[in-house]
């Protein structure tokens, strides 16, 4: 749904988890869900209170979605840019991800998770995202690359692929990436430096590959034969953006 509601071409190639650099999952997990591998049900209902009286009086949000609310918003609703229309579409985005929460596994939740967030204006899912900032599969990112790439997912629509590969934030008069208040992606390249910062102690807090291995990932992406990765070669639309 969130790639319908782009009106345009977009690219992403799905990429099952095991070909997906655990650096990446883990780092994703560390942002976006600390407690995703533990969790039951997919929303902590006393904080999802808190969250809707911080809105009703006009505060910052006091926490974020858990990544199986984020998978259900991306799967079957729209993008959260329409303010007024926020309290329903989080609303709406629980019944399905307690579902989601009974049927699926957390290794499957994950894997849909990095195959449908968006990483650019028209860039879904790691694998695309991979290449377009960094030019090689996403099977062999590293800790710093995953985290800026996790920085992107609270605001990836003011970024593009800088010339030879990294990121660019739109309006980023001085083109040093550094957060400027005012400019258009400030919000994008605050959450950038943000991950970028806290990444290795995010992957410390999860314990490194043990959380991957805890929801049935094991090993590293690396161990697998190179012919096997779906996201072995560019996908083919990532030529349009240029």
């Amino acid at each position: 749904m969130f790639r319908l509601w782009n009106f345009g071409p977009t690219v992403a190639q799905w990429t099952d988890a095991e070909h997906v650099s655990r650096n990446f999952l883990v780092v994703v997990m560390g942002q976006e869900d600390q407690q995703f591998p533990e969790r039951t049900l997919a929303v902590d209902y006393g904080m999802q209170w808190a969250r809707v009286q911080a809105y009703l009086d006009g505060t910052d949000d006091p926490s974020g979605s858990t990544i199986t609310q984020q998978t259900s918003k991306n799967l079957f609703l729209w993008a959260g840019r329409y303010p007024p229309l926020e309290p329903l579409r989080k609303a709406l985005e629980i019944p399905p991800a307690e579902t989601m929460e009974i049927v699926m596994s957390k290794r499957r939740i994950l894997e849909i998770y990095v195959n449908v967030a968006q990483f650019a204006p028209r860039v879904y899912g790691v694998c695309a995202a991979s290449w377009y900032y960094f030019g090689k599969s996403s099977r062999s990112l590293s800790v710093d690359e995953s985290a800026q790439l996790v920085g992107l997912l609270p605001s990836p629509l003011h970024v593009e692929r800088a010339p030879g590969g990294g990121m660019r934030f739109l309006g980023d008069a001085n083109g040093n990436g550094v957060a400027v208040p005012g400019e258009r992606g400030w919000i994008s390249a605050k959450g950038y430096w943000h991950a970028r910062e806290r990444a290795p102690r995010w992957y410390a807090q999860m314990g490194g590959l043990a959380a991957t291995e805890g929801i049935g990932i094991a090993g590293n992406a690396s161990d697998l034969p190179a012919a096997d990765d779906p996201c072995r070669e560019p996908p083919a639309a990532l030529a349009d953006l240029d």
